[in-house]
């Protein structure tokens, strides 16, 4: 009798084991999947949570601690990107992105703003740069090459993202000034922002031109007459002239290529000659 129930009793401690194990083991996914889920939505915080109860749960497993230790190296880059302290960031970043077998997830996103933010470093170095550099130009009352310099600045295709919000609110403020002047002098000024349809004058306008036309010509043809005068072929050489001036080209659309060949037309000098306005 009592080895009978010795046994059932043993039966009911084994089945209880086993279906503890069983529950551990759905808890375990459900946290890790739960994790993943948070993961995937960019909810940082909350998938670490989801990885800590994972752990707690399975203290053998080594995914769940590899995943916590990724999540913190990530949210660490984020916070030092935040800060503006982009070497930390970019250090936390690759940190995330070499963890073995971590998140995949992660792996992309960090080497994407580890990625993103060398990029930055290197632009910034460069507005810096030319910042300087206009800075230099307008106190020297070149307020025309002066914005040139800003346009390579505040052209930038990604310039609205807010790891370069000082050095935009910089040129902005710089160009602001320059164009105040130049538009006292009788120039025409717009913003390298600028999203009107109406061309801008990238270089100072004739004020005493002797009664020619607007371009100096004789004609008094206007810029538009004048652009289908110019052929691509020879924008493009004109882009190859400015660039071996030292100026960044790609600064300069295509309607202010034109707009360099009209002054070089017009002034009996080469599109180089011009270009060295810009320096």
């Amino acid at each position: 009798m009592w080895l009978i129930a010795a046994f059932v009793i043993a039966i009911i401690f084994v089945g209880y084991g086993y279906t503890k194990h069983v529950e551990t083991e759905q808890y375990y996914r459900n946290s890790f999947q739960q994790g993943k889920s948070a993961l995937k939505a960019g909810k940082y915080t909350a998938a670490e949570n989801h990885f800590r109860n994972a752990q707690k749960k399975k203290a053998s497993s080594d995914v769940a601690s590899v995943y916590v230790k990724q999540i913190q190296k990530y949210k660490e880059g984020l916070r030092s990107s935040k800060d503006g302290e982009y070497d930390a960031a970019k250090n936390a970043f690759n940190e995330a992105a070499g963890i073995e077998n971590g998140s995949p997830t992660l792996v992309r996103r960090a080497s994407v703003k580890k990625t993103e933010l060398e990029e930055v470093a290197r632009e910034l170095k460069i507005f810096q740069k030319n910042y300087k550099k206009a800075s230099v130009l307008s106190s020297n009352y070149e307020y025309t090459a002066s914005n040139l310099k800003l346009a390579t600045i505040l052209g930038y295709g990604n310039i609205d993202k807010s790891y370069y919000d000082d050095i935009y609110k910089k040129a902005k403020k710089l160009e602001a000034y320059n164009n105040r002047v130049l538009a006292g002098l009788g120039y025409r000024t717009a913003s390298a922002t600028s999203s009107s349809s109406t061309s801008r004058s990238i270089l100072p306008s004739d004020s005493n031109n002797n009664g020619l036309g607007q371009n100096g010509d004789d004609n008094g043809q206007t810029n538009g007459d004048n652009d289908t005068l110019i052929t691509k072929e020879q924008i493009r050489k004109a882009r190859r002239d400015i660039a071996s001036q030292g100026i960044d080209v790609s600064a300069f659309k295509d309607r202010d290529v034109k707009e360099v060949i009209q002054r070089a037309r017009s002034h009996q000098m080469t599109v180089k000659e011009v270009a060295q306005e810009f320096k």
